[in-house]
């Protein structure tokens, strides 16, 4: 193998391994997160309204 594809199958091991983590935290703590994440996704669309509600007043 050379040196590019032994690096592009290190990331693809990395990431693998990276989502297996996430994956088992997630079950370990969705009763703890599942509040949490509520509450972010609810702020930033909330946010994200506001700002495409926001009427700008002309300079004048």
């Amino acid at each position: 193998m050379t040196d590019g594809a032994s690096q592009g199958l290190f990331v693809i091991v990395a990431v693998v391994i990276f989502g297996i983590f996430v994956l088992i935290a997630y079950i370990l703590f969705r009763e703890t997160l599942q509040p949490k994440l509520a509450g972010i996704f609810k702020n930033a669309t909330d946010t994200a309204e506001a700002s495409l509600n926001y009427k700008s007043t002309p300079a004048g």
